[in-house]
């Protein structure tokens, strides 16, 4: 997995390094970035084993197409899931994700796509996704993920969010998030039931560097809890995830 890791990194570095010949076209567009984080929360539960990690990705977008890479990297050793152990400095997990945008009519937009799951010590899969926003106040937005690869049964994941960016000042943003989740034996989240699964709220700050407004530096706040017991079972709980992230736009 750490191969096929390093191999996504350079692939996304060699690509990044062709922009500059394809912006003479103003076709490609992209970011790279790197954030510290207190730990790893999937689905409202904890990768990392309560540890600090750092988080680095590139995503590439062309008319409409965008490939990302992002990989986590452990800083402390560690028990993932109490089952897999991890050493600091290990990249614990990499996603390949691509995706396609479309806004068919003004008021909604559609992304869908395929993530794929490398995870060190676990198994690998693969989930499609389709993503509806409806471009209004609040931007509600419903998620519907499949993971046909590795779930034995129904393996669908579901969220619907809100958000909403207030403008304090110049090159100062504040974004504010909601998120619900239903679980319909999903394998990352747990194929142990059907019912609600966790929730989510966040704040982001988005400030750009005056001197270099392509560089944006972001912390953020997120709380989460379990909706249901059964989600408690699997792992979801009480939990509060913070950091900070410096993204590069090009």
């Amino acid at each position: 997995m750490k191969k096929l890791s390093i191999l996504f990194i350079a692939i996304s570095l060699c690509l990044v390094s062709l922009v500059s010949v394809a912006k003479a076209e103003d076709a490609v567009t992209g970011d790279v970035y790197l954030g510290m984080y207190n730990k790893y929360i999937f689905r409202g539960i904890d990768l990392s084993d309560n540890k600090w990690v750092a988080q680095f990705g590139a995503d590439l977008s062309y008319k409409g197409f965008t490939l990302g890479f992002w990989s986590n990297l452990m800083t402390k050793a560690g028990n993932i899931l109490d089952t897999v152990p991890v050493k600091a400095g290990d990249i614990s997990e990499t996603d390949v994700t691509l995706n396609y945008s479309f806004t068919p009519i003004e008021l909604l937009t559609f992304n869908v796509g395929n993530v794929f799951y490398s995870l060190e010590g676990g198994n690998d899969t693969n989930e499609l996704y389709v993503k509806t926003t409806v471009n209004t106040l609040l931007s509600p937005t419903l998620a519907i993920n499949w993971d046909y690869d590795e779930s034995d049964e129904t393996g669908l994941f579901y969220t619907f969010s809100l958000g909403h960016t207030f403008d304090v000042m110049k090159n100062l943003g504040v974004s504010l998030g909601a998120l619900v989740s239903y679980n319909q034996q999903n394998f990352s989240a747990s194929e142990a039931y059907n019912n609600w699964h966790n929730y989510e709220l966040s704040i982001t700050a988005n400030y750009k560097l005056p001197c270099l407004e392509k560089l944006v530096i972001s912390p953020s706040y997120t709380y989460m809890n379990a909706i249901s017991d059964e989600a408690r079972d699997a792992g979801v709980s009480d939990q509060s995830l913070y950091g900070i992230k410096a993204a590069y736009y090009f």
